[in-house]
């Protein structure tokens, strides 16, 4: 019994002591920009597509309008020239982290909330000028976080507040080729990262503000017969010097990586009315960070067409990939007398944030504009998302082909 009681002991405080060095070491190895690193995408990421996110978010293997590029190049087919509107709000969390110092483990400040800071969405338009080519272009915000405050005391009492914020504005260009059954497609893609009042262990309180822009590929291919529709893509990976601060010298320096993302998913004909798809999405989230695991999402959805509408119904599931400490920045520039007290930690604790979002949708169809709703709420209450989108999908080309005058 005490040899056993003595094993039990080691074997917990060797847990404690690995866990330990796990934080140790990630304060130090800071890998990206608040809200950057991959484990903030349970937040940061908004939900675009109404269509399918009503469907479990499986686009890769259904095709459609210049919303269906942001997953698969390949499912974009355009007609008439076609305008694309779609707006995004979700509500705010409690943040997944608590925070600590390494002196005082058990002193941890009370969470914040995590905010949207801005509505998000889309604005895209495509246009087919052959049967065979179709050609489009968006506009986009995939991620949208602010930090709802961050308060620093002066040593006269007085108290100053922050708002850390990251944005990332996205441009997509998209060009798809037809070989019936087949389609390939390619996105190139721009995005433009915007950081705002970062926060790091400093005895001052800059305003921290800088961008990055990033350039990114993702080819795609879609099969599809009368019954049966098949879609994968590929967006790859990036590495990118990213400087914290306003000018040199800079408060940190991240070789941040930006992780492959690898889609695939089917879809079938269950009746001429309805709609089944299954879809998996792999994202190495590993390669940006040791300690990460990767990210599986596995989505099923299905629609069934009604006589002026249809409705969609789907589950996406999200597992965490790290639960451990996490480094926030140091600042190693600055010497003398400061007028700001420290922050009351020096490093933060992520806490589980696996996800499963029931997400359910509609389309309105009038003669020349689709009206889609959808939602997503997450059951679990790790990170208890919802998130609400409305788009508007415009034929403009029939309605420009309607107003000119007939020719006798």
């Amino acid at each position: 019994m005490k040899t056993t009681l003595m094993l039990l002991t080691l074997l917990l405080i060797s847990q404690v002591a690995l866990a330990a060095d796990d934080i140790e070491q990630f304060r130090y190895d800071n890998i990206a920009p608040d809200f950057l690193a991959s484990f903030y995408d349970h937040y940061t990421v908004n939900l675009l597509n109404a269509r399918s996110l009503g469907m479990g978010g499986t686009a890769v293997s259904m095709q459609g309008g210049i919303e269906y590029a942001l997953v698969n190049p390949a499912a974009f087919r355009a007609g008439m020239f076609q305008l694309y509107l779609e707006g995004n709000v979700k509500a705010s969390v409690k943040e997944m982290n608590s925070y600590a110092l390494y002196e005082e483990d058990n002193n941890e400040a009370e969470s914040q909330n995590l905010e949207s800071g801005m509505p998000s969405g889309m604005f895209g338009f495509g246009f087919a000028p052959t049967p065979y080519l179709s050609l489009g272009t968006s506009f986009s915000l995939p991620q949208t976080v602010r930090y709802s405050m961050l308060t620093r005391e002066l040593k006269t009492g007085a108290f100053l507040d922050r708002f850390p914020t990251m944005n990332n504005y996205q441009t997509t260009f998209t060009v798809t080729g037809h070989y019936e059954p087949v389609s390939i497609g390619l996105n190139v893609i721009y995005n433009y990262y915007t950081f705002r009042e970062l926060r790091i262990i400093a005895q001052h309180f800059d305003r921290i503000i800088f961008e990055k822009g990033l350039l990114r590929f993702q080819p795609g291919i879609y099969y599809s017969n009368d019954h049966i529709a098949i879609g994968a893509s590929y967006k790859f990976a990036a590495e990118e010097e990213i400087k914290m601060g306003n000018s040199e010298p800079y408060y940190h320096i991240y070789d941040t990586h930006f992780p492959a993302v690898f889609e695939t998913g089917i879809s079938y004909n269950f009746r001429d009315d309805m709609i089944i798809a299954l879809a998996l999405e792999f994202e190495q989230t590993s390669k940006q960070y040791e300690l990460f695991d990767d990210r599986l999402k596995m989505k099923i959805g299905f629609e069934k067409e009604l006589e002026n509408y249809n409705i969609r119904a789907g589950i996406i599931s999200v597992p965490g990939i790290y639960t451990g400490g996490f480094g926030v920045p140091e600042d190693s520039i600055t010497e003398g007398e400061f007028e700001f007290y420290p922050l009351p930690y020096d490093h933060g604790i992520v806490a589980k944030t696996d996800q499963l979002l029931v997400t359910g949708g509609l389309t309105y169809f009038l003669p020349d504009v689709d009206v889609n709703l959808a939602f997503a709420k997450d059951v679990l209450q790790n990170m208890d998302l919802f998130q609400f989108v409305i788009s508007m999908d415009i034929r403009l080309g029939e309605v420009i082909a309607r107003g000119k005058p007939q020719s006798r």
